[in-house]
């Protein structure tokens, strides 16, 4: 079967998953990558093999270009095949190819993380330095329906709080990230390749259990949708009022964040200002002032806890959190820094 060329190439069933990637892009996150220069992030699975013929299509038709970025991670023997494999893929699409080989193992051991975090690490560095050097717009990645499911049920069992229990954001500006295919189920991106004689990898390591993830869509996810078939149709529900939600916070703290004060490294929310506000719109606050200062995972707890220091007027009270950062009750208000800078 001859490889489809354009979207009017392809039959109507594809062709409008096609333009619903599009319209979803463009009318709910208000992006139009595919009329410009965008890089797919390529492991040769059915998602990302998805996402470039998608992409391919739709910068056909909108006047953009696609180009391909692999890393081959060498964890296991059969990666170099994998790697091969894409490279086929992409001469087959006429699509350019970045790829590179690294040392996943042994930058875990020389930095002290799990194999997966470096691996993500090494792989988001790769592909930023290889969207940089070829203008690309945005990055773009295979996840998929069932992958936000996974990290919803994932996020609620580490404890996160509302609207990021909602889910990976589709968009994400800053680091140039999006995933057009977020909505879209596994299953529906397996019958599209298959109906086109697109052939895909599959990962094996998908089958262990070592991995939460993995112990999660083989063992948690497919339960509740024995208790609920339409489970997927909430997730993308509840996903689109995180969206809404995290967007009135967020105006809300860009309103807030006039009245805080830079102290040279430091940063002062006024005391005034925050007992003015909603104990919601507080939490907030602070949360917003510790990310402001660096990496490190605030519990909720911990925000609860600073809450009523200052509400109970305990001056002098200092509360530290992960990544060298520490809050001070001040008679001003909260003195937020980091330590050993």
């Amino acid at each position: 079967m001859a490889l489809a060329q354009s979207i009017q190439d392809l039959p109507p069933r594809w062709a409008r998953l096609c333009l619903d990637v599009e319209r979803f892009v463009s009318r709910e996150l208000n992006v139009e990558p595919f009329a410009s220069n965008v890089l797919v992030a390529l492991s040769g699975g059915p998602d990302s093999s998805a996402l470039l013929l998608v992409s391919l299509m739709l910068a056909r038709k909108n006047h953009g270009s696609v180009r391909a970025a692999h890393l081959d991670h060498g964890l296991r023997p059969e990666s170099g095949l994998e790697a091969e494999a894409v490279r086929r893929l992409c001469a087959e699409l006429k699509v350019p190819l970045s790829s590179e080989k690294q040392d996943v193992s042994g930058f875990a051991r020389e930095k002290g993380l799990g194999l997966e975090e470096a691996a993500r690490d090494l792989r988001y560095e790769f592909l930023e330095r290889t969207r940089a050097a070829q203008e690309a717009e945005f990055i773009l990645l295979g996840h998929q329906l069932d992958d936000l499911a996974e990290d919803v049920l994932m996020r609620l069992v580490r404890g996160a709080g509302w609207p990021g229990l909602a889910g990976m954001p589709a968009l994400d500006r800053e680091r140039r990230v999006l995933r057009p295919l977020l909505l879209l189920p596994k299953a529906e991106l397996k019958a599209f390749l298959s109906d086109l004689g697109l052939a895909w990898i599959e990962d094996p390591s998908n089958e262990s259990r070592d991995m939460r993830r993995n112990r999660f869509r083989r063992a948690v996810l497919p339960l509740i949708v024995e208790e609920n078939p339409g489970f997927s149709g909430q997730i993308i529900r509840l996903w689109r009022q995180g969206r809404l939600d995290a967007d009135y916070w967020d105006r809300l703290l860009d309103r807030a964040a006039s009245a805080q004060q830079d102290l040279g490294p430091d940063l002062l929310l006024p005391r005034a200002e925050i007992l003015a506000a909603h104990k919601a719109l507080r939490l907030r606050w602070y949360k917003r002032a510790l990310d402001g200062l660096g990496p490190g995972q605030v519990l909720a707890d911990s925000l609860l806890a600073l809450d009523a220091a200052l509400v109970q007027g305990r001056i002098g009270t200092v509360h530290r959190f992960p990544g060298g950062k520490s809050a001070r009750v001040a008679a001003e208000g909260v003195v937020f820094s980091v330590e050993d800078r």
